[in-house]
């Protein structure tokens, strides 16, 4: 099923992506009917998380007819909520890959989320880059250890079960997945430097 919708998406995609004909040239059933074909293929790829093809079907969708309401409610719909978008498909792809096996002894976080990250993109063979970031200027961190031993557990799962072990907060940018500590250190006192005074005869 998966593979049919690829190949239906491809060959739609040809079509967003080929010289429209001169409307002078074409019937309003004939333009209304491709306007239906561009708008199927922006809503396959707005559902498999195609963001730039589904904007691209929309706006050729309103080109060719524009009183076509429901292209104009998804096209406004990606350009309002691009980047919530973008977050939970992140969120999706990781909760959609399962990792067979993880097994990590006093990792530190920095190891436990590098290890994590090679075995996602094994999984999803690249299709999916979590870029994980550890932000610790307070290397709080650096007493924590990070202990699994998993076996068939979504990507997602096994990132909660690190964070929580490092008691550790997450936030999904759309780019980025940013792990911090929940409770950092607080930064050490400044130390001032003083001046001696010279002493006058």
């Amino acid at each position: 099923m998966k593979q049919k919708t690829t190949t239906t998406i491809v060959a739609l995609t040809l079509a967003v992506c080929a010289p429209l004909p001169a409307q002078n040239g074409q019937t309003s059933s004939q333009r209304q009917e491709q306007a239906q074909n561009l708008y199927s293929v922006g809503v396959i790829a707005m559902r498999e998380g195609k963001y730039e093809i589904a904007q691209t079907s929309f706006r050729e969708v309103l080109r060719l007819y524009p009183k076509h309401t429901q292209a104009r409610k998804n096209l406004l719909h990606i350009l309002n909520n691009r980047n919530s978008l973008e977050i939970n498909k992140r969120k999706a792809s990781l909760k959609n890959i399962i990792i067979p096996s993880i097994d990590l002894d006093k990792a530190t976080v920095q190891e436990a989320v590098e290890v994590l990250s090679v075995m996602i993109e094994q999984q999803s063979k690249k299709n999916s880059v979590p870029n994980f970031i550890v932000q610790d200027s307070t290397s709080t961190f650096d007493n924590k250890s990070i202990t699994l031993r998993l076996n068939r557990t979504p990507a997602d799962a096994v990132l909660k079960y690190i964070v929580d072990q490092a008691v550790a907060t997450l936030r999904y940018d759309k780019h980025a997945i940013i792990i911090r500590p929940l409770n950092p250190k607080k930064a050490g006192p400044t130390k001032a430097t003083v001046t001696p005074s010279i002493k006058t005869p």
